[in-house]
Formats: structure tokens, C-alpha cells, sequence
């Protein structure tokens, strides 16, 4: 359950980063677009964390697999 919700949490925060990003990319006011940057800034790295708790809570949790098999 864990994993599923890092992944969805994950991926949506990943989608709200490029869509802030492109708000702040193509911004007309250049003094007006730091919030967006911020805020995509803020979204990669919720992202990084959740992949981090995905990856990171697969270690050493692979079956043995033995000789004689």
C-alpha cells in the first residue's frame, strides 16, 4: 500500500512540476513567474522523495535463490 501511494503521489507531483515549469518558462511578466518556479522547485523534490521511498523500500527484500534450484 505504501508503494502504490508513492508512486501515485510520485507521479502526479511529477506532472504538476512540468506543468508549473512550463508556467514559469513561458511567463510575459519576468518579476511574476518566481512563484511557479518555486513551486515546480518544491514538486521535483516531493517527487525525488517519493521515488526514494519506493526504490529504497525494495532493498534486500528479493527472494534466495539457492544452488540446487
Amino acid at each position: 500500500m505504501k508503494d502504490l501511494i508513492a508512486v501515485v503521489v510520485g507521479l502526479a507531483s511529477v506532472v504538476g512540476a512540468i506543468y508549473y515549469f512550463y508556467k514559469f518558462v513561458t511567463s510575459a511578466d519576468p518579476a511574476g513567474g518566481h512563484t511557479q518556479g518555486w513551486i515546480a522547485l518544491g514538486l521535483v523534490v516531493v517527487a525525488f522523495i517519493c521515488g526514494l521511498l519506493y526504490f529504497l523500500g525494495h532493498v534486500n527484500k528479493e527472494e534466495e535463490i539457492h544452488i540446487t534450484q
